[in-house]
């Protein structure tokens, strides 16, 4: 599949994304004139801030807690904001560049002008992105002159490779812009180096290797005159000196770009001993045998708007036509996305994968791990890449020794604890602003993925790699949860509802005891530990505790409205159609509320959703995407359907990025892999087919192959009529192999040995 184009990027947001997980870049395809922007995952401004953990905080809980229980929510969110934040400027609220917290940032920009091309005499023009190879690719007459461009991100050799080239020789300017930093030009290309006050260094290189029978190189102090070239390849690696700090912030970043510079330049001159080809064919192996894991073919019946560029058809949807080829599409990309951002790096997918043209990105473009992250990395378990997740694991370990240096300065507790955001650099401690930063339970629910991995690998390994950061979690909430006196329950207090308020007569409020939220994410972190060390064999007395503690949770309960409430108390919200839906965890991506088991729960999750929907939600592009997941897990297609075209026709910019506004890849990630949620389902006793197939033409008859199976399966799948024709379980760990599986297949349950 590609994404298509007639027109050069005129803007960011044009551009099309390529990445090898370290390095991304965006190609905008300009005639004459080509920018490819570079970003480095681990190219932060900020440091470690030992100071933020606020140790204030311990004294004032009772007294935080007092007020709460007694129904002074005033008092208690006072005293919240002003005892349980962090200390120091925290991020700056959404801009932490310059700041300790800092920011992720732009790597510079590598701009070539086609000097023997006119910008106002280009025909023929086109430009592409085919996901398989990960090529961006423009065509175009200038001159009578036919130029090609192509670029891409090297899964292999971790470098970007740019080649252009036209049917007769040419003249090209090379140079190399970022804030901050220098570029020296030579006749082998380009070096920039740049020192982050108060933070790390990093480094371009771009090496360049001209083609032609008489060609001349000049280098000058703003470039590099190539003139009478055939072929121009350029190399670009880029590198920093972070380090991962320890929980006392050493290794400390070099602010010596020396080493940086050494690495990339090694990296270029070794890549630049293959040619464009062969490296593009080494690379496009990677992701076509990632992406070819798992297919999804539809067969409708207008194909008209298939051969619309792709900004033509967003347009369309915008207007309300349906366009099942570019739902296929987008399913894709956000599968190409996730390989181009999270293979085989040092950290995970953050706000914007691992794209921005900015230095002070919006949000920081950090991590949330309120929704965002968490939303990032679902599509990795079902659609079987689960190499992607290694590196959100690692993260999770960061956090876990980091967030022990909170949970005792901050609570005097034992453990680990993380708050909403969190960076690079050990930040843990709550936000600035305790109604939207104070979410302790952000780290608990990142223990989700590792349940998540051992679910669908059945690898013990994953248990007994994990058990300490599982066990250090839930011993911070052990010391940490508080009886509340009004229900009995043990309680989180102080604590809120992600990013949300609730409504008083006295006033509107975000902190509280015990929403609805921590007590469905504490359940599953308390019983998935407490199961955990039973199948390792150990703990047993650690596992009881856990086990009666998760049963003096408050239970979920239903509200006025025949909603599941989102607080202890049967509180209306501030704004009904908030963007966050916290408290339907449980539904999704949780999996304690199902149709089978708990269907009152059930019913009630469905007239939650439809009261924020009513009321305007879903308006910011992940909210979008996780309400397509919630109704996928209600086995309601048409509505997911419905919410897969808004998100296209309205959270959706022209390059196919998500926009919250503005661009944030969690709704790409989210929608993606509300396909998967729509056509099988194995969090339940079953392993269900098509369980939210929508009832429109364009998905009556249709296939797919290799989506996961919790328990360690692929499944294939072929439907006609909207009925399941033919179908196979395939083991793909060996937890699967040999296993009874039950499946329910149009609507009755069958029971089959999986051989393979």
């Amino acid at each position: 599949m590609k994404l298509t184009y007639s027109k050069p990027a005129q803007e960011w947001k044009e551009a099309l994304p390529i990445g090898c997980g370290r390095l991304g870049a965006m190609v905008y395809g300009g005639p004459a004139g080509d920018t490819v922007q570079f970003n480095e995952e681990t190219l932060w401004d900020g440091h470690f801030d030992p100071q933020a953990d606020n140790p204030e905080t311990i004294a004032h809980l009772d007294e935080i807690r007092r007020a709460i229980f007694s129904g002074d929510y005033k008092t208690g969110q006072e005293l919240t904001q002003k005892y349980m934040v962090c200390r120091g400027e925290g991020s700056h609220y959404a801009h932490g560049a310059g700041y300790a917290y800092g920011s992720f940032r732009t790597a510079g920009d590598l701009n070539v002008a086609i000097l023997s091309a006119d910008p106002g005499d280009v025909t023929d023009y086109r430009r592409t992105l085919d996901f398989e190879s990960g090529l961006a690719e423009t065509a175009y007459t200038s001159r009578g002159i036919r130029f090609r461009q192509r670029v891409f991100a090297s899964l292999a050799r971790g470098a970007v490779l740019a080649e252009y080239a036209a049917d007769r020789p040419f003249d090209a300017k090379l140079s190399y812009s970022c804030p901050g930093g220098q570029a020296v030009y030579d006749r082998d290309g380009v070096t920039f180096t740049a020192s982050l006050p108060d933070s790390q260094a990093f480094a371009a290189a771009v090496r360049i290797v001209p083609q032609g029978k008489n060609f001349a190189i000049k280098p000058g102090e703003d470039g590099i005159l190539c003139e009478g070239i055939d072929s121009l390849l350029c190399c670009v690696d880029i590198r920093t000196t972070y380090v991962t700090p320890g929980l006392d912030g050493t290794p400390k970043p070099s602010g010596d770009p020396a080493p940086a510079l050494e690495k990339a330049r090694a990296a270029v001159l070794e890549a630049c001993r293959f040619d464009f080809d062969a490296l593009l064919r080494e690379s496009a192996s990677i992701m076509s045998s990632l992406l070819g894991r798992v297919r999804l073919d539809l067969d409708y019946a207008d194909h008209s708007p298939d051969a619309l560029d792709t900004d033509e058809r967003i347009a369309r949807m915008r207007e309300g036509h349906a366009d099942p080829g570019l739902l296929l599409t987008y399913f894709e990309f956000g599968r190409y996305l996730l390989i181009s951002s999270s293979y085989n790096c040092v950290l995970p997918a953050n706000l914007q994968g691992v794209w921005t043209p900015d230095v002070d990105t919006i949000w920081s473009a950090d991590y949330h791990i309120n929704i965002n992250l968490q939303m990032n990395y679902w599509l990795a378990e079902t659609c079987r890449m689960p190499e992607l997740v290694e590196p959100l694991l690692r993260y999770i370990r960061f956090l876990s020794v980091h967030g022990k240096r909170t949970a005792k300065i901050q609570y005097g507790a034992r453990g680990w604890v993380a708050h909403t955001i969190t960076n690079p650099w050990g930040f843990t401690a709550p936000g600035e602003g305790a109604s939207w930063g104070s979410f302790m339970c952000a780290g608990a629910w990142c223990c989700a993925h590792i349940r998540e991995r051992w679910l669908f690998s059945g690898d013990k390994d994953v248990l007994r790699e994990n058990y300490d950061i599982l066990r250090g979690a839930c011993e911070f909430f052990l010391d940490f949860l508080v009886t509340d006196p009004r229900s009995g329950y043990l309680v989180t207090c102080p604590s809120n509802s992600p990013e949300n308020s609730f409504r008083t007569p006295e006033g509107d409020y975000s902190i509280c005891a015990g929403p609805t939220m921590d007590n469905e994410i504490l359940r599953m972190l308390f019983t998935f530990t407490a199961d955990a060390a039973g199948i390792l064999g150990m703990d047993a007395d650690f596992a009881g505790k856990l086990r009666e503690t998760a049963a003096a949770l408050p239970p979920i309960s239903i509200g006025k409205h025949g909603q599941i409430m989102e607080w202890s108390e049967d509180f209306d919200e501030r704004e009904p159609g908030h963007r966050h839906i916290s408290h339907l965890f449980a539904l999704h991506p949780g999996d304690e509320i199902t149709e089978d088991g708990t269907p009152e729960f059930f019913r009630a999750a469905r007239m939650t959703l439809r009261r924020r929907l009513e009321n305007g939600g879903g308006h910011t592009g992940w909210s979008r995407a996780w309400v397509t997941n919630f109704f996928a897990r209600l086995g309601e297609g048409n509505e997911c359907l419905s919410n897969l075209n808004l998100l296209l026709g309205r959270s959706t910019l022209p390059n196919l990025f998500d926009t919250h506004p503005p661009f944030q890849i969690d709704g790409n990630f989210g929608g993606a892999n509300a396909f998967a949620e729509m056509l099988l389902q194995s969090h339940g006793e079953s392993l269900v087919l098509l369980p939210a197939l929508p009832d429109d033409p364009d998905w009556k008859n249709g296939s797919f192959e290799g989506l996961a199976a919790r328990g360690g399966f692929a499944v294939d799948c072929a439907w006609k009529d909207g009925k399941v024709v033919s179908y196979r379980v395939r083991a793909v760990t060996d937890a699967g192999r040999g296993k009874i599986v039950r499946v329910k297949v149009n609507g009755k349950v069958e029971e089959i040995t999986v051989q393979d």
